[in-house]
């Protein structure tokens, strides 16, 4: 026999048998729309994250304040421990550091006119844009004069332009934070949320020593005090030996004794995208296998419906053997019927799949992220699942002795 006379056989006896093979092609429609479905929203999501963790900004360091001791006692974390001074001697004495660009915050009410919003001011140099990957989307930067002479210019997030101005335009126009007046010279392009969930875009940027002389304060603590600093390499292959130049640096400037522990941190933020990165795979891995599941169960149903159309057609068998028709024969019959099944399965799967994904990436605003690989991937193991379920049973309708298979009905 031709397999193409096999196919048409195998088709025949679907269609005769509509509902029972409706149902056992359901079992893997559902597989495979749910392999689908889950590998194309993780890949989305992944996708996703991946975005959040890379506006951040590449190859950088965090450093903040940690522990500081005095006579013995523990002091509140987050003193400020970390000057403007430290990050300059970082930047000269540590090699791999390509840039930095120390910072100070406050959360504080920006007023125009009737409108109003509470939001992060960050007070940071011209070198944190480039750090951050922060892109202006109208109007400029604040120049280096205006940070040397503390000008009140201020540069605001997509969200409080929003919140502030409507689509109203807001460069040249001034702006209170707090009881302060500055005049408003840029509008951040959009970021976003960060990985924790944070909006990026709630914030208004000002010249360091503005912030530190007329907002937050911290000149009146201690000369040079900021908050944070992000650190930017030059190669990230020798980010371990940086951060323990960037230690004995810092250690050095704060005359720390060797018994004592650090009073800063290091954060290191590349290590930080990676392992979000992973961790966001492997999840996506394991949904994938559990969705894979239910492949299986379809797989074993369809092993049973073959098992009870060879009890079934026992006589047919039989007949067809008389009339000398091979165990080859028996065997690809049945192994082609079962594949059929899946076949049909599979595809309904994938179209399902595919609307369901296209569906919950528009309900969750992220983007359909399904590749050819994912398809063949999902489709080829309806098939292997097929074949292997077929097997058995076609093997058995093969080996059946013509003569009992005769007087069996």
């Amino acid at each position: 026999m031709s397999y193409w006379l096999y196919l048409t056989n195998a088709l025949r006896t679907i269609y005769r048998h509509r509902l029972r093979s409706f149902l056992t092609i359901l079992g893997i429609m559902i597989g495979v729309a749910a392999v689908v479905t889950v590998i194309g929203v993780g890949a989305g999501s992944q996708h996703q994250v991946l975005q959040r963790v890379e506006s951040l900004g590449a190859n950088l360091l965090f450093i903040e304040p940690g522990v500081m001791e005095t006579g013995g006692v523990q002091l509140e974390k987050k003193f400020p421990t970390l000057t403007v001074q430290d990050i300059e001697a970082v930047r000269q004495f540590v090699p791999n550091v390509l840039t930095a660009a120390p910072s100070v915050y406050a959360d504080a009410r920006v007023i125009y006119g009737a409108q109003n919003w509470i939001s992060r001011i960050q007070g940071t140099t011209r070198d944190y844009f480039p750090i951050r990957g922060w892109e202006i989307a109208q109007g400029r930067m604040f120049t280096e004069r205006e940070e040397v002479r503390a000008k009140k210019v201020a540069i605001l997030g997509e969200t409080v332009s929003r919140e502030l101005f409507g689509m109203g335009h807001a460069i040249g126009k001034t702006i209170r934070i707090g009881k302060t007046p500055f005049k408003v010279v840029g509008v951040l392009k959009r970021k976003g949320q960060a990985p924790g969930g944070a909006d990026q875009d709630d914030k208004v940027l000002i010249p360091l020593d503005t912030a530190r002389l007329r907002i937050i304060g911290l000149s009146k603590t201690r000369p040079g005090a900021i908050h944070y600093a992000h650190i930017r390499l030059d190669d990230p292959g020798q980010i371990n030996q940086t951060i323990e130049d960037i230690q004995i640096v810092l250690r050095r400037q704060h005359h720390i004794p060797m018994t004592h522990p650090d009073d800063f941190v290091i954060n290191d933020l590349t290590a930080i995208q990676e392992s979000m990165a992973e961790a966001t795979k492997s999840l996506t891995f394991w949904l994938a296998s559990v969705a894979a599941i239910s492949l299986v169960v379809g797989g074993i149903s369809i092993m049973n419906v073959m098992l009870v159309a060879v009890r079934e057609r026992t006589e047919e068998i039989g007949l067809r053997r008389a009339v000398g028709a091979t165990n080859k024969d028996i065997r690809n019959q049945f192994l082609i019927e079962a594949t059929c099944l899946t076949t049909i399965g599979g595809l309904s799967g994938l179209a399902l799949g595919l609307g369901l994904v296209v569906l919950i990436a528009r309900l969750r605003d992220f983007p359909v992220m399904i590749t050819p690989g994912a398809l063949i991937l999902a489709l080829g193991s309806a098939a292997a699942v097929g074949i292997v379920s077929g097997l058995y049973p076609a093997l058995l309708a093969s080996r059946l002795d013509p003569i009992r298979a005769l007087k069996r009905e």
